[in-house]
């Protein structure tokens, strides 16, 4: 499914308000088929980094908005997770991300893969596209209950 953006990311662009002076926070969410967890300013375009699946899928998607102004549209490349000492790897696409003339990046995780448990125990963790760095806190997010959504049954 990669490639895809989800219904509910559609849906927050469409609705946006004017985010001013607003922080980022995590959101934790499902719909009658997808669960999603998405860091951003609530109830705007103004998204970092975005979890979701289809309930039972077994895989969950990441998104990067703004992964790195230097790479093409339409480009084989990796997402990279850090946590402390852990580094975790993510194979990913890149598209073009009309909205911020910058390029987001796209990829695929098994539900069960050992980088939740280590995000959900972080305090914060960095992900990295390219040679570009973002860095994300981990206070109030819920990779747990994303994992279980998306977990086969």
């Amino acid at each position: 499914m990669v490639g895809r953006v989800p219904n509910f990311c559609v849906a927050l662009i469409m609705s946006a308000t004017a985010a001013l002076a607003q922080e980022r926070e995590w959101s934790w969410g499902t719909s009658e088929t997808e669960a999603y967890l998405v860091f951003g300013v609530p109830e705007s375009e103004d998204v970092g980094i975005s979890f979701w699946c289809t309930q039972g899928s077994g895989e969950v998607q990441v998104f990067i908005a703004d992964a790195n102004v230097k790479l093409a549209a339409d480009t084989d490349t990796t997402i990279e997770f850090t946590a402390g000492d852990k580094k975790f790897t993510v194979p990913a696409h890149t598209m073009a991300n009309e909205l911020d003339a910058t390029t987001s990046a796209e990829g695929a995780i098994p539900a069960a893969d050992p980088v939740f448990p280590v995000l959900q125990a972080a305090d914060r963790f960095a992900v990295s596209v390219a040679d570009e760095s973002q860095t994300f806190p981990s206070a109030g997010q819920d990779f747990a209950n994303l994992t279980e959504a998306c977990r086969k049954p």
